[in-house]
């Protein structure tokens, strides 16, 4: 096959090919959201909660540590 069959510009034209007069769907786009929203980052919320969370698992690591020397102390 050559690129003109493949193209319709040959003489032999029994490839598909796409319809020039097919007709065209526009989509809008949606805007940008204003800079008052809070674009980016990870939040104050998410924020809270991994401190939280990191002060905890560093809570229950140093209370393990404690009982592990305990143990071996005592």
């Amino acid at each position: 096959m050559e690129l003109d069959d493949l193209f319709g510009n040959g003489k032999n034209s029994d490839v598909d090919t796409i319809d020039p007069d097919a007709e065209v769907q526009e989509f809008e786009v949606d805007e940008a959201p204003e800079e008052d929203e809070g674009v980016g980052g990870i939040g104050w919320k998410m924020l809270t909660l991994f401190v939280c969370g990191g002060l905890v698992i560093t809570a229950l690591a140093v209370a393990f540590m404690v009982w592990v020397i305990e143990g071996l102390v005592l």
